[in-house]
């Protein structure tokens, strides 16, 4: 059966807790693959499910027809692990939704380690104006790149312009460094944009022209590629520099939920499901898919026994029944938290 992905030779990457990258992923020899909107919608969505259970934060996106711009940052060292569920995921739907056998998306994905901050809005406005960028728009007067831009449904644009637009899944805090109220923000973002309409933004264009790895001044990129270099090792197995993750113990979650829920923690992983645990063993389940680095076959044969299938419906309910902040402020605790 033909895989998804093609393999291809890995550079190595950069993953530390709190690192920025400008990632860019490609349908496999420049393919197309969105093809309506339904492709669109349920990639978005395969990306919202991936920003929460790898705690990844999104500042912008577009996605074009035949490739997609991320910017993110990486609360853990887990960008691999972040791109491949999300990648792995739309590669499948997109196969047996449109009957396309074979590679749907390059095997690599292009990931550059942006040096600082200061770089943020500056990619934020490369990314959102990719499409009015295209050879078929880069026709148009001003005017019309501007209209085309505003109705352009496919990138976290709407919301840096319009706060009622926003979107739950994208974090707009990069805004107030532009000052002001929303609405003032909103205006000044605006300008800011349509500021290169008709012309590429030379300074960010040579930043990202500087190297394959990263996004900054020269020194950053020298010292960012000598220290990839010295990590290779002549082979397609190179691996990633890989800063130490902080991998949460699942004694520690067991711990801080059987507290939460007024249970005992051992009790959270006995056999099957054990009656009058509720939502507890599912929190459990969950946090610890998303703390320890375990997979999910290893969590259920802790928590019960039981399969990653059910591993799978209990971060389904979980999902359903438990708000993301709700989570997320539990993660922290967990954090916290000394044995």
């Amino acid at each position: 059966m033909c895989e998804c992905v093609v393999v291809m030779p890995r550079p190595p990457r950069k993953e530390y807790a709190g690192a920025l990258y400008h990632v860019t992923s490609r349908g496999n020899g420049r393919a197309q693959i969105f093809f309506e909107d339904v492709d669109r919608k349920r990639f978005l969505a395969q990306l919202q499910d991936c920003l929460e259970q790898y705690e990844v934060i999104l500042y912008a996106y577009v996605l074009m027809a035949n490739h997609y711009h991320l910017l993110v940052r990486t609360r853990q060292a887990n960008l691999g692990r972040f791109m491949q569920r999300l990648n792995t995921s739309y590669a499948l739907y997109s196969r047996y939704k449109h009957k396309k056998p074979g590679h749907r998306l390059e095997g690599r994905y292009k990931a550059k380690l942006v040096q600082s901050d200061e770089y943020i809005l500056a990619l934020t406005r490369y990314i959102h104006l990719n499409p009015v960028k295209v050879r078929a728009i880069r026709s148009l007067e001003r005017e019309e790149r501007r209209r085309f831009l505003e109705k352009y449904d496919w990138s976290s644009y709407r919301g840096y312009v319009d706060p009622k637009r926003r979107e739950d899944f994208v974090c707009y805090d990069m805004m107030k460094l532009l000052g002001g109220g929303d609405r003032k923000r909103c205006r000044a973002y605006c300008r800011y944009v349509y500021g290169f309409l008709m012309d590429d933004d030379a300074q960010i264009r040579e930043a990202l022209e500087r190297s394959c790895h990263g996004i900054g001044d020269e020194e950053f990129v020298k010292e960012l590629e000598q220290e990839l270099r010295d990590r290779k090792v002549g082979t397609d197995l190179d691996r990633d520099v890989d800063y130490p993750r902080e991998h949460i113990s699942a004694d520690r979650i067991d711990k801080v939920v059987a507290r939460e829920y007024g249970v005992k923690a051992t009790m959270l992983k006995a056999d099957g499901h054990t009656r009058g645990m509720g939502l507890a063993k599912a929190v459990a389940m969950e946090l610890a898919c998303r703390l320890t680095g375990l997979r999910q076959r290893a969590i259920g044969a802790r928590y019960g026994g039981v399969s990653s299938q059910a591993v799978s419906h209990a971060r389904r309910r979980v999902k359903t029944e438990m708000s993301s902040d709700c989570l997320a402020k539990l993660a922290a605790v967990i954090r916290s938290v000394e044995l």
